[in-house]
């Protein structure tokens, strides 16, 4: 007889026939994908249109007190440094514009909807991280670089939305059964850019930043829209280095192809750098 309280061990995974459904079910487009949430989506359509009304959108926002608040909290942080604290979300939408407000909608979705697995909340908080400091170091790229810096960033924010969808997938598929972590990994590694590709089609967001985003680990997949994936690729690889005390993702950074491609040379490198710590400040901010 087993001693009371003892542990049942976990049956064994069978892992053919999991990762088989897995990647029937991403090719069938059956994977349970989070829904945008409403006010998330009115707030990013008053900010996509020319003509958004900076009043209408203090007033929408103002219904979801979670985004007021994130809202309040990311005007008043030291990357946007006011002179005087922020205290309506009048002046917060004055001072951040419509374009960063849609990227704080987005950025709230994603914080509720999809960076959210039971059980995995540490992963999930670094996953939020790596994610802002990516959207960051994209748009710092896209800056230097004289390109459009709103695409940059939203690409860079989104690019591993796929992640935690198939680490939720994974888990519900394998339904109590013991996954070995180095081969889910390996499969949400390989996977995961498709998965987030499809998550942003769903969510009817711009093509480029599908596109951007099924591309960011090889930019030719991303057709016309090559560059702007190469330059989330970029963007990832400074994230990593930033936040890795080793130097190993520096080390990686400085000698990586992409930076040919986009046309970034020694000097631009060591000024980019330069700028780690108050991108690690903005990210924690966003995230």
């Amino acid at each position: 007889m087993r001693a009371s309280g003892a542990r049942i061990p976990p049956r064994a995974c069978d892992v053919q026939a999991l990762r088989a459904e897995l990647s029937r079910r991403i090719e069938a487009d059956d994977l349970d994908l989070p829904i945008l949430p409403d006010v998330a989506a009115r707030v990013l359509s008053i900010c996509q249109d020319p003509d958004g009304d900076p009043q209408r959108l203090a007033e929408l926002i103002q219904r979801d007190p979670a985004l007021a608040a994130n809202t309040l909290r990311i005007a008043n942080s030291a990357a946007y440094a006011a002179a005087e604290p922020i205290v309506s979300l009048s002046q917060a939408i004055a001072r951040l514009g419509l374009s960063t407000m849609g990227d704080i909608a987005i950025g709230a979705a994603m914080n509720a909807k999809v960076f959210v697995v039971p059980g995995r909340e540490g992963e999930m908080l670094e996953l939020r991280r790596h994610a802002a400091a990516t959207g960051i170091w994209t748009r710092e790229l896209a800056r230097h670089r004289r390109r459009n810096v709103e695409a940059a960033f939203l690409s860079g924010l989104m690019h591993d939305v796929g992640k935690p969808i198939l680490l939720q997938a994974v888990i519900d598929l394998a339904d109590g059964a013991e996954v070995d972590e180095t081969i889910l990994h390996t499969w949400i590694d390989e996977l995961h850019a498709q998965v987030g590709a499809r998550l942003l089609e769903s969510w009817n967001l711009p093509p480029w930043v599908a596109a951007a985003v099924a591309g960011h680990h090889a930019p030719e997949r991303a057709g016309a829209h090559r560059e702007l994936a190469a330059t989330v690729l970029l963007g990832d690889l400074f994230a990593h280095a930033t936040d890795d005390p080793t130097g190993e993702h520096e080390q990686k950074l400085r000698q990586h192809i992409v930076l040919g491609e986009l046309g970034i040379y020694p000097d631009d490198l060591v000024q980019l750098l330069a700028r780690k710590t108050a991108i690690q400040a903005s990210a924690q901010s966003f995230a």
